[in-house]
C-alpha cells in the first residue's frame, strides 16, 4: 500500500474517531441559553479573537461548530433552503452551543435567529480590510486572486471541506460575475449585518487588532461586561488558523481588474466602516 492511500485512512479514521467523540460528549450537554457570539466573515480574525477573549476573561469556548465542519459545512445550507429548522441546527450542535463563547463565521448569516433564539446573548463582530479579508481567504485555500474565472484552474480544483460554499455564495443569493465578484459580495453581505443591528454589536476591526491585541481584547471584555482578569501576552501570537500571505501586496496578487471589482463593490461599506481604498501597502 502506497503513501497515499495510507494517509487517506489516517484520515478517515482521524475524522471517524472524531465523529465518535463528538456524538458522545454531545450526550449530556446542555445549551447554554446566552453565550457570547464572535460573528464576522471567515480569514477576518474570528477564531483568534475568540480563543483570547476566551483565554482573558477565563470562559470556555467553541471555535466553529465541529460536527458541521466534519459534515462539509452541509447544515447551513439545510436551513437555508428549509430543510432544516433553526433550532435543529441548535441542538445537533448543542456541544459547541454549551460553551460561554460560541465563534462561527456561518452564523453571521443567521443573526435574526440567534437573536429569536438565543435573546440574552451579546455579539462580537470581527471585520477585516475586503482586499486583505478577500486575499487571507483565497490563500487559505490555495487559489489565486488574479484569474478571471475557476472554470478552467485547475480541471478539478480541490477545495477543502466546505469552502466550496464559501467561494460560491449563489446559495445565499448572490450573482457575481466571477470567484472576486462573489465574494466581495459576501463581503458586504456580512458587513451588512454588523450595519443593521451595530446598536447590538460589539466591533474589533482586525487592523486595530492587530496594533494592540491586549488592548482590544481588553477593551471588548468590558464593552460585554466581562473581567480580562488572565494574562494572555504568552498566547497573542498563536496561529489559530493557517496564516495568509501578507508578503504580497493587494494589487498584485488580484492584478487591477479584480482589484477594481473588490473596491467597486465593497466601496460603501468600507468608507463606513473606516477603509481608505488608496491605500497601496496592503
Amino acid at each position: 500500500m502506497n503513501m497515499s492511500k495510507i494517509n487517506q485512512l489516517k484520515r478517515k479514521l482521524y475524522f471517524l474517531l472524531k465523529k465518535i467523540e463528538i456524538e458522545c460528549r454531545s450526550f449530556n450537554a446542555q445549551i447554554n441559553p446566552s453565550p457570547i457570539f464572535v460573528l464576522g466573515n471567515q480569514k477576518s480574525g474570528t477564531s483568534v479573537i475568540a480563543a483570547l477573549l476566551a483565554t482573558a476573561t477565563g470562559l470556555t469556548v467553541s471555535i466553529d461548530l465541529s460536527k458541521e465542519w466534519l459534515n462539509k459545512r452541509k447544515g447551513y445550507i439545510l436551513v437555508k433552503e428549509g430543510q432544516w429548522s433553526f433550532s435543529q441546527l441548535i441542538d445537533r450542535n448543542r456541544l459547541d452551543f454549551s460553551r460561554d463563547i460560541v465563534k462561527e463565521a456561518n452564523l453571521t448569516l443567521f443573526f435574526d435567529e440567534l437573536v429569536q433564539y438565543f435573546p440574552k446573548s451579546q455579539f462580537v463582530f470581527i471585520v477585516r480590510d475586503p482586499r486583505t479579508n478577500i486575499r487571507s481567504l483565497l490563500n487559505r485555500i490555495g487559489i489565486p486572486g488574479n484569474l478571471k474565472s475557476l472554470k478552467n484552474w485547475p480541471d478539478k480544483p480541490y477545495i477543502p471541506l466546505g469552502w466550496e460554499k464559501v467561494i460560491n455564495g449563489s446559495w445565499l443569493g448572490l450573482d457575481g460575475d466571477n470567484y472576486i465578484s462573489m465574494l466581495a459580495q459576501r463581503w458586504n453581505l456580512m458587513t451588512d449585518v454588523y450595519l443593521k443591528n451595530k446598536d447590538h454589536m460589539v466591533l474589533i476591526r482586525y487592523e486595530d487588532f492587530i496594533k494592540d491585541k491586549i488592548g482590544e481584547i481588553s477593551k471588548a471584555a468590558i464593552c460585554l461586561k466581562l473581567n480580562p482578569q488572565h494574562d494572555i501576552s504568552s498566547k497573542i501570537n498563536v496561529q489559530y488558523q493557517q496564516k495568509g500571505n501578507s508578503k504580497i501586496d493587494a494589487k498584485s496578487f488580484f492584478g487591477n481588474a479584480n482589484l477594481l471589482k473588490i473596491a467597486t463593490i465593497c466601496k460603501h461599506n468600507m468608507d463606513v466602516l473606516g477603509y481608505c481604498q488608496q491605500r497601496e501597502d496592503l
